[in-house]
């Protein structure tokens, strides 16, 4: 669902950010055919190829913030489609609702302002190709816009901090479940989408589609992976 890397994000695809002591673009990479449940994980996780090595260092939220991850929706700009709005804060309490069901060590809750929050939603009147403005975040105003744009920051014990997740205003109506869920299943650390056709409309990290409005099941074992249950 998202460009290689965010200043290069697509027509209504999603774009990644990652923010920490060493830069790394999410993007995506290409496979066929089925994946084992040990190479989905590694290549949501830290840019593996099947059989090859990470690329990246896998990021995930500290334990003791895991078991209570704070997500807020900040109030739309003025200019931003109120429709459009309420359709992501429907969105966003189903995404939280599917991450919670999926069997991880996860529990995320909605607040309702970004005090105190961990993972932020901001509206932006940007349309999809450009560039990202007003939110004052480091990181995030002057980057192109996609459908939406999730930028995460972690420290150097690579424990995620901090993640913010932008939606554009011109984002279509069918596509609003599908982003969010995976804009806020990407802010657990799982941040490298998948270009291959068997997961086009089953996994939200699919790089051609925002068919998948429900974590499939290859998703819901790459979180438990990132996070096992006690």
């Amino acid at each position: 669902m998202r460009a290689a890397a965010a200043l290069a994000a697509a027509a209504l695809l999603a774009g990644t950010v990652w923010a920490g002591p060493g830069d790394a673009g999410g993007d995506f990479l290409t496979t066929s055919g089925k994946l084992s449940d040990e190479d989905f994980y590694r290549l949501v996780s830290c840019r593996a190829l099947p059989g090859g090595p990470c690329t990246v260092d896998p990021i995930r939220w500290a334990p003791e913030k895991a078991d209570d991850i704070r997500v807020a929706l900040l109030p739309a700009p003025l200019g931003y489609p109120q429709d459009l709005a309420r359709r992501i804060s429907v969105a966003l309490d189903h995404a939280i609702a599917e991450i919670n069901a999926a069997g991880a060590a996860l529990r995320l809750r909605r607040v309702a302002g970004a005090a105190g929050a961990d993972v932020t939603v901001r509206l932006s009147i940007s349309r999809d190709g450009e560039p990202i403005e007003g939110t004052g975040v480091r990181g995030v105003d002057g980057q192109t816009i996609g459908a939406a744009l999730v930028t995460v920051w972690w420290d150097e014990a690579l424990r995620l901090t901090e993640a913010v997740i932008v939606m554009a205003a011109d984002l279509p109506p069918p596509d609003v479940i599908p982003v969010v869920l995976e804009e806020l299943t990407q802010a657990m650390g799982l941040m490298t989408d998948i270009r291959n056709p068997h997961y086009e409309g089953l996994s939200v990290f699919s790089e051609d589609s925002n068919a998948a409005t429900r974590l499939g099941p290859q998703d819901r074992a790459a979180l438990r992976r990132h996070y096992p249950p006690l």
